[in-house]
């Protein structure tokens, strides 16, 4: 599944944005907000994480990623 996140993330857009990690029954485990969605979401990919316990466990559990992305006036 970590293939299929790392695909998607290639193409984000590295603009502002909502992020959503969802597990294999399409439920949110983590909703997070970013300037650049692209490198955000791509540090908790990294070997470690954003170096937060939790990560490699989201990581793990998550089986898809999805975004929103807005365009400031």
């Amino acid at each position: 599944m970590r293939e299929r996140i790392e695909e998607r993330v290639a193409r984000f857009p590295d603009a502002p944005g909502v992020y959503v990690f969802l597990d294999r029954n399409g439920a949110a485990l983590y909703v997070g907000k970013a300037a650049r969605l692209r490198t955000r979401v791509r540090s908790y990919l990294k070997a470690g994480g954003d170096g937060r316990a939790a990560i490699p466990f989201l990581i793990q559990d998550a089986v898809d990623v999805s975004v929103a992305n807005w365009t400031v006036f």
